[in-house]
């Protein structure tokens, strides 16, 4: 399962993914029917790619996706879950934009959205697998780790 799989390096590992792992099955999460542009762009006849809608700014739809995704697998409409890879992840320049939730967007995609995955599905991963997280740290707010371009979440 993954995240932010659209474009940039997640577009990039779920392709190595499916041409490194004939028989993987990826699971995408994505927002306003980028799922179906992706399965159509790097599908093929001997690809299996699911999709799940979900709007990372809103935990609530977070935590509907994760859930759909829990009954697929305990019905075994989807294989193992052997992964989760948390890749989605946006930067904004202001802490006045906040998620549907009313936190701060940045933390809520970058460090929230991918705890509520990972804590929702935890109890179906089988090994031997991995969570992997490649989303910024620039929720931080300092110099250090975006040279205070982005301020701290409040």
């Amino acid at each position: 399962m993954i995240t932010g799989a659209t474009r940039g390096i997640g577009r990039i590992a779920a392709a190595r993914i499916l041409a490194e792992s004939p028989g993987a099955h990826l699971v995408v999460l994505t927002r306003d029917g980028g799922g179906a542009k992706l399965a159509r762009e790097l599908g093929r006849r001997d690809r299996s790619i699911f999709f799940v809608d979900a709007d990372l700014l809103s935990v609530g739809s977070v935590r509907a996706a994760a859930d759909e995704l829990a009954g697929r697998l305990d019905s075994g409409d989807l294989p193992p879950l052997r992964a989760i890879v948390g890749n989605a992840g946006l930067q904004y320049t202001s802490n006045l934009t906040r998620s549907h939730d009313g936190l701060e967007a940045t933390l809520a995609i970058n460090v929230l959205a991918n705890h509520v995955l990972v804590r929702r599905l935890q109890d179906h991963l089988q090994g031997p697998s991995r969570v992997v997280s490649t989303v910024s740290d620039t929720h931080f707010g300092d110099l250090r780790h975006n040279l205070g371009m982005v301020p701290g979440p409040q």
